[in-house]
Parts: C-alpha cells; sequence; structure tokens
C-alpha cells in the first residue's frame, strides 16, 4: 500500500467512496473463492487498500474540521462508519485470502453457492449475445435494475465496478448479482457460459440436516446473509436515526455469534470424521470467521444510535448518492406492493428491491422471513441500487397518483348517486327496523286487549245466546207438546163421547192449551235462560284459551297495519339524515376504488342501522303504542263478540235443549193437560 499523505477531500465524498467500496467487496470475496478466481481475490486485496486509504483521508478532513467539542462528538459517527466500513473490507479480504494464501476451497462452498440469498453469477460473452455492443447501464436500465453488474473482464484484467459507458463485447466475463429473475435472465442473455448461484428452496430458519457437511452450508449461508442485512439496517439505523432498527442489528449479531460457534464445532467435528485435506477446514474456519467479523462491524455503527450519538447531515447525503442506497417507506393503500409477498432473498420485484426489514402498526421492526406478506401501514426499510430505488420510488409515486385519480372519479360517481342510494337504504332499513319495533310492542297490547275484549264479550254472548237459544227450543217443544196434548185429549174425549163435534172441540182446547202453556212458559224462562246462560260461560271459558288466540291473532293484525307505518315514517326521516352524513363522509374518506353505490351503501346502512333501532325504540313508547293498543282494542272487540258467539251460540243451543226438554215436559206439560182437559170437559156440557 502506497504513503498516505494529506489531501483534501470532502468527508461525504471519502465516506460515499468507502460506502460504495464495501457494498461490493464481500460478493466479490465470495465470489473469488466460488469460482476459484484469484484475480478476483487481488482485486478485493486492492479495494481493501483503497478503503483504508479513504478512510485514512476521512479522519485527517475530520480532524481538520474540528473546532470544539460539540464538533467533535458530532464526527464520531462519521468515524465510526469510516472504521466499520474499512474493518468490512478487511474482513472480506480475509475470505479472499483463503485463496491467495493456498487453502484449499472445500466442497463444502461449492454447495453454499447453491443457497445464498443473494443471487451471484459469473458469465462469458458469446458472440451471439444480444448484450454485446449495449453499454452496461443500458443493460441494467433495460432489466429494471434487477441486477448488479459489479465486475468486468477485459483484455485479461478485471475492472472492478467498471464504467457504466463500457459496451460487453464477446469474450469479456462478468460478475453480476441480483434478485433471482433476474439473474437467471441474465444468464440466458450472455449466451455463453454462466454458473449461478441460486438462492436455498426451502426455509432457511428451519434447515433439514442430514450430515456435517450440509449442517455447516446451513451455517455458512445464515452467516453470510444475516451479515449483509445488518450492513444495511445499520446504515438505516444511523441514517434515520432509529433506535429500533439499531436494536434489531444488536439482536441479530447475538445471533450471529451462537451460529459462527455452532458452525466452528461443526467444522471441528467433521475434522475427526473426514481424511480430507485440513487445509479445506482450516479455509471453512476463516471464511467463518471473517463473516462474524461483518456482523460485528455492522454492530458498531447500530451502537452510535443506542449511544444516543446524533446523525450527522452528511451520512444522509452519503446513502443518497451511493450506489446502493436505503429508504423508508409506509405501504399505502394505493401502493403496487400490498398484499405482495416476500421471496427468497428478500427480493421484492422486479426493480431488484431487498427488503431489509419491517415495522407493523404500533409493532417493533423485524427482519421478514420468506412468505411474509406486505400489509397496507407497513414501515418498510428498503435497498437496492440508487437508479433502481429512484425507479422504484417513482413508480409508488404514480401508483399513488393514478390510484387517487381513480378514487376521486370513484367520489364524484359517489356523488351523483347518493341521494337515490340513501333512500333506498332509509327505506329498507326503516321498513324492517318498524316491524321488528312494532312487533314487540303489538304483542304486548294485543294481548292485553285480547283478554280484556274477550272476558267483556263471554258475558255478553252467553246471554244473548241464552234468549236465542231458549227462544227457539221453547217455541218449538211448547208446539209439539200443545199439540201432542189436544190430540191426546181429543182421543179421550171422542172415546168416551162418540158424537163429540170434533173440530169446534178441538179449536176450543187448542186455544186452552196455549194460553195455558204460555203462561207456564213465562213463569219458567227464566230460570230456562239463567240455566243456559251458565251453561254457555262454563263453556266459552274451557275454550277460553282458543277464544283469546284468534282475538290475539286479529289483534296483532290491525295492531300491526296501524304502527309499522307511523313508526317507518318517523325512523325514516332520522335514518335518511344519518345515512346521508355517513354517505358523504364515506365519499370524503374513501381510499379505494370500488363500485360507488357499494361506498356509499355499506357506510349509509350501517349509519341507518345504529340510529333506527334507537330511533324505533322512542317512537313505539312515545306514540306506536298509543296507537296499536287503540287499534288492537277496536279489533279485540270485534273478533272476541265474534269468535264468543260462536262459542256460546253452540253451547246455548246444546244446554236449551237439555234444560227445556226437562223444564217444560214437567212444568208446562203438565199446566197444558190441565187446560186442556178442563177445557174438553166445557166444551161437552156445553154441547148437550
Amino acid at each position: 500500500m502506497p504513503k498516505v499523505t494529506y489531501e483534501p477531500i470532502s468527508a461525504k465524498d471519502a465516506l460515499k467512496q468507502i460506502k460504495d467500496l464495501c457494498s461490493i467487496m464481500v460478493d466479490l470475496a465470495y465470489s473469488s473463492i466460488i469460482f476459484e478466481d484469484k484475480g478476483l481475490a487481488d482485486e478485493v486485496k486492492e479495494l481493501r487498500d483503497l478503503a483504508v486509504r479513504l478512510n485514512y483521508l476521512l479522519t485527517m478532513s475530520l480532524q481538520v474540521a474540528v473546532r470544539d467539542g460539540r464538533d467533535a462528538q458530532a464526527t464520531i459517527p462519521l468515524v465510526v462508519l469510516g472504521q466499520a466500513s474499512v474493518d468490512i473490507a478487511n474482513s472480506a479480504t480475509d475470505i479472499a485470502n483463503v485463496l491467495l494464501k493456498g487453502f484449499t476451497v472445500h466442497e463444502i462452498i461449492k454447495d453454499l453457492s447453491q443457497r445464498v440469498a443473494r443471487d451471484l453469477m459469473r458469465g462469458k460473452i458469446s458472440e451471439e449475445s444480444i448484450l454485446k455492443g449495449y453499454a452496461i447501464k443500458d443493460i441494467t436500465e433495460k432489466m429494471n435494475y434487477s441486477v448488479t453488474i459489479y465486475g468486468l473482464r477485459q483484455d485479461g484484467k478485471w475492472k472492478i465496478k467498471p464504467d457504466q459507458n463500457i459496451q460487453l463485447e464477446a469474450g469479456d466475463q462478468i460478475i453480476a448479482s441480483g434478485s433471482s429473475s433476474g439473474i437467471s435472465l441474465l444468464k440466458l442473455l450472455v449466451g455463453g457460459t454462466a454458473e449461478e448461484i441460486s438462492p436455498p428452496e426451502e426455509d432457511d430458519e428451519d434447515p433439514s440436516i442430514e450430515s456435517l457437511e450440509e449442517n455447516i452450508v446451513d451455517y455458512l449461508i445464515a452467516l453470510k446473509d444475516t451479515s449483509e442485512v445488518m450492513v444495511d439496517l445499520a446504515y438505516g439505523a444511523v441514517l434515520y436515526n432509529n433506535k429500533e432498527l439499531a436494536q434489531l442489528v444488536t439482536n441479530m449479531e447475538k445471533r450471529v455469534d451462537t451460529i459462527r460457534n455452532k458452525a466452528e464445532i461443526a467444522v471441528l467435528r467433521l475434522s475427526k470424521t473426514t481424511s480430507e485435506d485440513i487445509s479445506a477446514l482450516q479455509g471453512l474456519v476463516r471464511i467463518i470467521e471473517a463473516t462474524e467479523d461483518i456482523s460485528d462491524s455492522a454492530n458498531q455503527i447500530a451502537k452510535t444510535v443506542l449511544a444516543e450519538l446524533p446523525s450527522h447531515p452528511i451520512i444522509e447525503l452519503v446513502v443518497e448518492e451511493s450506489t446502493e442506497n436505503i429508504f423508508e417507506m409506509i405501504v399505502e393503500h394505493s401502493s403496487s406492493i400490498v398484499d405482495k409477498t416476500v421471496p427468497a432473498g428478500n427480493y421484492l420485484d422486479e426493480f431488484g428491491i431487498r427488503v431489509l426489514a419491517i415495522k407493523r402498526t404500533a409493532g417493533h421492526y423485524f427482519k421478514p422471513r420468506r412468505r411474509t406478506k406486505i400489509r397496507v401501514g407497513d414501515t418498510i426499510i428498503f435497498t437496492g441500487l440508487r437508479d433502481a430505488c429512484n425507479a422504484f420510488q417513482q413508480r409508488e409515486v404514480e401508483a399513488v397518483e393514478e390510484k387517487e385519480a381513480e378514487i376521486e372519479a370513484t367520489k364524484k360517481a359517489a356523488e351523483l348517486v347518493v341521494d337515490d342510494v340513501v333512500e333506498k337504504v332509509s327505506e329498507e332499513v326503516s321498513e324492517v327496523t318498524a316491524k321488528e319495533a312494532s312487533k314487540k310492542a303489538v304483542k304486548e297490547v294485543a294481548s292485553k286487549a285480547a283478554e280484556k275484549a274477550t272476558e267483556k264479550a263471554s258475558k255478553k254472548a252467553a246471554s244473548e245466546a241464552a234468549e236465542e237459544a231458549v227462544e227457539t227450543v221453547t217455541k218449538k217443544m211448547t208446539e209439539k207438546i200443545v199439540s201432542e196434548v189436544v190430540k191426546e185429549t181429543i182421543k179421550t174425549k171422542k172415546a168416551s163421547k162418540p158424537g163429540l163435534k170434533e173440530d169446534e172441540t178441538k179449536k176450543i182446547v187448542r186455544d186452552a192449551a196455549e194460553n195455558a202453556a204460555k203462561k207456564t212458559v213465562n213463569d219458567v224462562r227464566k230460570k230456562v235462560e239463567q240455566a243456559v246462560k251458565e251453561a254457555a260461560e262454563e263453556t266459552i271459558e274451557e275454550k277460553s284459551e282458543t277464544v283469546i288466540k284468534k282475538v290475539t291473532k286479529a289483534a296483532e293484525k290491525k295492531a300491526t297495519e296501524e304502527i309499522e307505518p307511523v313508526v317507518k315514517d318517523a325512523v325514516k326521516i332520522e335514518t335518511e339524515r344519518a345515512a346521508k352524513k355517513a354517505a358523504t363522509e364515506a365519499i370524503k374518506e374513501s381510499s379505494v376504488v370500488d363500485d360507488p353505490e357499494t361506498i356509499i351503501k355499506d357506510a349509509a346502512t350501517e349509519a341507518a342501522k345504529e340510529v333506527a333501532e334507537k330511533s324505533a325504540e322512542r317512537i313505539v313508547e312515545r306514540t306506536g303504542k298509543r296507537v296499536a293498543t287503540k287499534a288492537a282494542e277496536e279489533a279485540a272487540e270485534k273478533a272476541a263478540e265474534r269468535e264468543t258467539k260462536k262459542v256460546a251460540k253452540k253451547a246455548a243451543k246444546e244446554a236449551a235443549e237439555e234444560v227445556a226438554e226437562e223444564v217444560l215436559e214437567k212444568e208446562v206439560k203438565k199446566a197444558v193437560q190441565k187446560a186442556a182437559t178442563e177445557a174438553a170437559e166445557q166444551a161437552t156440557k156445553e154441547e148437550k
């Protein structure tokens, strides 16, 4: 490394260059050992030396700028960032040194290449490749920034972070990283040989362990992926001065320490069960240690936030201008990523944007696992290429604007139909509510009205039925008795007096018999009627339950017909007012594109129902019961009169026939016989 002397350089530029270098060095170091490419490993060392030199210049620049204790405190986060970044560069170099210092690259590393989270690829441009002649920046842009070409080998020399305007030529080799879909596409476009490193197919959090080798692969995957995420999260914590993110980094560092211990133990156990080159196992241990050191460096960055050191404005500029950017976003309803599932490697979409951490509403930040679903209201920390981040954020802005335009159109459409919808909702809700409220009130008043009306109508019906039945039965039986007695009397007289003038005598006897019958009937009528009335009342009492049910039903029907319109009309006035207010608010607050009527109807219905129930109860108590009671009583009186008459008439008829037969046969027949006999005797004397 050449001698370092002071050069004027802004702290921002120095730190930005350091960050950009470190952002590719870990992938570059792993690529060098995976592909066993010493040229790449040498590039890692050169980048490390450059990072160290830039950090020296950063330190000197900050020292020159410090004037007092306050300035010194403000620059601490910058100093820590610079040194931690150099530590990451040193760790990446330690990984590359496994190859440079002659260690055998263990086959486990080849297994690792198939399961890391961030896809890596080395490819050679063929003569037929459509990428030939395209500048690197054009390729990246056309692939929606889903891949990063961070290494280019031309003329036998690797160029790390190549100029974006360089055009690819046949025979060029490239090293790239990115999303799974992006790398798969790039592999096809290269057209020549390509080695792809794919993400794991199964969840890394619960690996299937069948051997020590597989165990070590799982630990290495967890170490590499977690350490890389920790670095990005640490920068995010400093950028947003966010203690939650910083604490998440610290918690993850503890997990990484545990994984490192388990990985080293697994390597030691493997050494006892294999006869392979001990150099390969030693190389594994160095890779494990170096990867864990990266997490320590990330934790050092995060601790500046936990120590409540103020974030320096330069940090925001550094992140904004770096090759890789970090940004925070709250997921809105109109976002294109709502309900998306975080895939392997946490690459969210075609832009190659990675999800570092998610914070649920009123929750804490967490590192998403595969299949975590993004929800509205989530706060998400993203990372990706600066251009990709800008493109992604621009798309989100456009999505929001488009959604807002659609929402505004929906609101205007809703405003045109609000009155019709409110009218319909109010009509439906008030009708249903009026029925329910009226039913309860009607049931109560109808039952009382039916009992009262039935009791009153029973006595009247019994009396009237008794009078009518006795009149009918008495007349019929009297005529029968008179006819029989007259016939018998004439027959007797004819036997004793053959020359009897039958017609004259018969008329005299009938007149006497009828007069006697009439007089006797009048004397016993009240007795008969009372007996019949009591019998009718007893029958009505026995059948009162059936009678009351019929009367109640009639009373309920009439009361319902009267009360429902009253309650409905009153309730509708209040429900319309509440529904209109709710519908108007729903239109204002609507954040979804939906059928205009649906937006209004749901809100209007909910508000109308809430008001309708209370309104109906109040109206029923204030007016409804009075209307229902009057209607029920009127209907009950008519129904009770009708039903009790039916029962009383039948009972009175049966009782009248029974009682009349007993009384009339005894009392009337005796009087008629006596009167007929006397009249016959008198008529016979006069003939002499």
